[in-house]
């Protein structure tokens, strides 16, 4: 759901008439990034409330999350929660290939990456070597599984012999990716806030989770120093999985963009 903004930042910059020479996306800056250049700002901010009022992003339960305090929300991602990992036991990863695929149709036609409009390089990484791999043809669905293939949440993308995954291991702002395209480059940034230090009261995932998180946020932070210019709407408090949420990371991307406009006028 922080990928969200991507779209409005991309719809402040329509308004503005600034013409996007490509796009270079990782895990959900590919998939929305693919789905604007689809459908465009308006129709793919309506595309992603079509996918939360579906109920289908139910499935994407966040099988590392904690949920901490009390009430009926509370206690319904927690069976959420306890039932996604049920399901673990008997399986790899919480949905197939198949099931994945599925989610990446309800958003994106079975085109050739070729054939669109704005060109798009979606990220990915080669879950043998840990290499970035970059994917600027092919099939647009399956590039944009392979770069959205988070460990754990589906199993690796068979590519051209490789089989990939979340991009977001090794370059989760591709700047690399998108100088390819042309200059100047402009990232957007919507990671996770690292969480509170509590050191006398986390338990193992959540304690691994953290440490993993710093190496991120300083790999992240030498990404983005190679961009040209950098956006952060103000999303970073959101968790991935807060469905309800797509309103404010659209209005979040669209004043971080109007600023940045506003400024360089």
């Amino acid at each position: 759901m922080r990928g969200v903004a991507h779209l409005g930042v991309l719809a402040a910059l329509e308004e503005a008439g600034v013409k996007v020479a490509g796009i270079a996306g990782t895990s959900s800056g590919a998939l929305l990034g693919a789905l604007w250049i689809v459908a465009g700002a308006e129709g793919a901010i309506a595309r992603v409330r079509e996918y939360v009022a579906s109920g289908r992003a139910r499935a994407m339960t966040d099988i590392a999350g904690e949920y901490e305090g009390r009430g009926l929300g509370v206690l319904l991602r927690r069976i959420g929660h306890w039932v996604a990992l049920a399901r673990l036991l008997t399986r790899r990863t919480l949905l197939t290939h198949e099931e994945f695929l599925a989610h990446v149709a309800f958003f994106l036609p079975d085109w050739q990456i070729a054939d669109l409009a704005t060109p798009l390089v979606a990220v990915a990484t080669d879950t043998e070597s840990g290499d970035e791999v970059r994917l600027g043809s092919g099939s647009l669905r399956l590039a944009v599984a392979a770069s959205s293939a988070m460990p754990g949440l589906a199993p690796p993308v068979p590519w051209q012999g490789r089989r990939l995954q979340d991009g977001g291991a090794v370059a989760e702002i591709p700047v690399g990716a998108a100088r390819t395209l042309g200059s100047p480059v402009l990232a957007v940034e919507v990671s996770e806030g690292l969480p509170p230090a509590r050191p006398d009261r986390d338990r193992i995932p959540r304690a691994m989770f953290r440490a993993a998180a710093m190496g991120w946020r300083a790999l992240r932070q030498r990404l983005l120093a190679e961009a040209d210019a950098v956006l952060a709407p103000a999303v970073n408090h959101l968790h991935w999985a807060d469905y309800h949420s797509v309103d404010e990371a659209v209005a979040a991307g669209r004043a971080a963009a109007r600023d940045f406009l506003q400024c360089c006028r």
